[in-house]
């Protein structure tokens, strides 16, 4: 926390962020983003860590969702209620991967728009789209796997559609790509999609607000 702190002081970013996630427990190193319960324990521990980050640094870290492939043990709430609580509790805002969810809705046979919106998306201020491969595993299932060096696919646009949507506030749009990169012109496309996107969630917003205006 404190060369993250001294980073920050010397960069003054317009923001910082963490995972919500962990990666070393019981003097075991993971070393993989992993979700923890989502329980009571886990809530009261991520609080005391985010106040902790926010003394030392100076500022609370907007909080990303993590792409997982199993339902933590002890778990007695879902994920979305379990950010929600986190969010809401800590007062951080959300940095909001919309291919983490989608492929966490394609894994566990969920509607990922029905995900977006039990999420807290008022608190919801940076927005990373990425993309991703299926894998099979021994069990014959195939499974997304978040990596980062696909392009998005067309349904991550669609969800940040509905998030312009319903979120009102400014929203900072990220392409992640981490290697295998295409040609400069795929990337503009890329982000010229996902403008195309924000605008046409934006004008429906609009209308809704206008008719009810009305």
């Amino acid at each position: 926390m404190e060369r993250i702190a001294r980073l920050v002081k010397r960069v003054k970013p317009d923001h910082w962020s963490e995972h919500l996630a962990f990666v070393r427990v019981g003097g075991f190193e993971i070393g993989h983003l992993a979700a923890a319960p989502y329980a009571p324990q886990t809530l009261a521990g991520a609080l005391r860590n985010l106040e902790r980050a926010r003394e030392v640094v100076g500022a609370m870290p907007q909080l990303e969702n993590i792409a997982t492939l199993l339902t933590p043990p002890g778990s007695c709430w879902t994920e979305s209620e379990f950010i929600g609580r986190v969010v809401y509790g800590s007062g951080a805002a959300m940095l909001l991967d919309l291919h983490n969810l989608y492929a966490n809705a394609c894994n566990f046979g969920q509607d990922p728009f029905v995900i977006l919106d039990s999420l807290p998306l008022e608190q919801v201020a940076s927005v990373h789209l990425s993309g991703g491969h299926w894998e099979s595993g021994a069990d014959g299932r195939s499974r997304l796997i978040d990596d980062h060096i696909h392009d998005p696919p067309e349904a991550v646009y669609e969800l940040l559609e509905m998030l312009a949507r319903k979120a009102s506030q400014a929203l900072t749009v990220i392409i992640e790509r981490d290697g295998r990169y295409p040609d400069f012109a795929a990337l503009l496309e890329q982000i010229a999609r996902a403008r195309a996107a924000l605008l046409i969630g934006r004008a429906h917003q609009r209308e809704i607000t206008a008719r009810h205006a009305a």
